[in-house]
């Protein structure tokens, strides 16, 4: 599906159909026709617009040594898409989305499922200066990029903290399996904000970007931005992996409490069955004829009992 959009007055707005005053064609889930539409319209290499099929291709750039723009460069970026885990939890991969500028002066982005951050995109304010609008479209794209990696990443911090809460109490599994889709997700964010960091370094050094000076200082902040999410990545992926390693011991340690509990009222109640075994026996036993014999047992067996508990809690074992 291709969506149309221009600006008017300081907002994307949508259109109908293409014209001259079109500047961004969104594409989502490109069809066959689709890509040989926009290969032929604008020229493009093949690949600038498959790449997004393949939710393993890697970030990298094409055609951006350029001084003036006779072809259609590429930046090939990956973003967080949160999903479902198989245990059921909350996950995000990452896919990767195309960023094509055209000779013709528009910006096309092509990716095979829907950012999360093309909503705020939409309602973006373009503020007035001295950028032509495409290259205002494509840079607020690469900042989006570069903030939706922080956005999941401070959801996935608050994740850890509420896990966190849950160790002391934790016998159950389920902990384990939310850290495992943590540590997947987070390893996906490692390894694609390394290879978005490269690539918009690439840019960066680009003949048109280190001329002009707010294109610069632009792509300066998504850089700063990138680098962030990619030391954040790295810490919390090791805090997900040490809480990995204690949620374990924690969940083994508290087993075995509750194992050691259980012998413990095991070897307690075990006392009265003996006694009670023993004087169900048919055969003559001591104070058997007396009045009181049943009593009597009952208390020697409590004392035995309570002596026994004793013992227990005196050597943590109750």
């Amino acid at each position: 599906m291709i969506y149309y959009y221009t600006i008017d007055n300081n907002y994307l707005a949508k259109q109908d159909t293409i014209d001259q005053e079109t500047l961004w064609l969104h594409v989502e889930k490109p069809t066959s026709q689709e890509i040989n539409t926009l290969i032929k319209d604008y020229k493009l290499p093949k690949d600038y617009l498959t790449a997004v099929l393949d939710d393993e291709e890697n970030s990298r750039s094409e055609g951006l040594n350029q001084q003036t723009m006779k072809k259609a460069a590429l930046l090939l970026l990956q973003y967080p898409y949160e999903i479902k885990s198989p245990s059921g939890f909350q996950q995000y991969e990452t896919y990767p989305l195309s960023l094509i500028v055209t000779p013709e002066n528009r910006v096309i982005t092509v990716t095979n499922y829907s950012p999360s951050f093309l909503k705020t995109l939409k309602n973006h304010h373009f503020k007035p200066n001295d950028n032509v609008p495409e290259m205002n479209i494509l840079l607020e794209v690469l900042w989006q990029v570069a903030l939706s990696f922080n956005d999941c990443l401070e959801q996935t911090k608050d994740h850890l903290d509420s896990l966190e809460k849950q160790i002391k109490v934790s016998t159950q599994n389920e902990q384990l399996y939310q850290i495992m889709d943590i540590q997947k997700s987070l390893v996906f964010f490692d390894e694609a904000t390394s290879a978005n960091l490269k690539t918009l370094t690439v840019l960066a050094n680009t003949e048109l970007f280190q001329q002009n000076h707010a294109f610069k200082n632009h792509l300066h902040d998504i850089l700063v931005e990138t680098q962030q999410a990619l030391t954040s990545a790295n810490i919390h992926l090791k805090f997900a992996t040490h809480m990995n390693d204690t949620f374990s011991s924690v969940v083994s340690n508290n087993l075995n409490n509750v194992m050691k509990i259980l012998t413990s009222v095991t070897i307690v109640l075990t006392i009265p069955t003996i006694i009670g075994g023993i004087y169900g026996m048919n055969v003559r036993l001591p104070i058997a004829e007396w009045p009181n014999a049943f009593w009597i047992i009952m208390l020697v067996t409590v004392i035995i009992s309570w002596f026994t508990i004793k013992i227990l809690k005196k050597k943590n074992l109750l």
